[in-house]
């Protein structure tokens, strides 16, 4: 990101909200984006089919993590009718804890 930086290029990056200590511990880039993919623990179980048992609280610490950046960060929202589309109310509680500064 550095490198990008230091030659006036923007950087782009994208998360899947696994690696909440990566988050925290990067330098910043021109917007941060994590994909979220589901609105509650089991339907991104069901959707994603995750690596890690802590899938879910580290999904969460991820987004905490977040809203403590102090950078450019958007939400990328999977919406799939039948299988989370009707969770909308989920959803507002996600962006209220990673508070990003655009949603898509």
């Amino acid at each position: 990101v550095n490198l990008l930086h230091n030659k006036g290029i923007s950087s782009f990056l994208v998360t899947n909200a696994q690696f909440p200590e990566a988050i925290r511990e990067m330098d910043p880039c021109t917007q941060l984006y994590v994909s979220i993919d589901a609105s509650t623990k089991d339907s991104l179980k069901k959707i994603d089919r995750p690596l890690f048992k802590d899938f879910w609280e580290r999904f969460i610490q991820s987004l905490k993590e977040l809203s403590n950046k102090g950078q450019r960060t958007v939400y990328r929202l999977t919406l799939v009718k039948g299988w989370n589309a009707e969770e909308m109310d989920n959803y507002a509680s996600l962006v209220d804890i990673g508070k990003p500064d655009f949603i898509e």
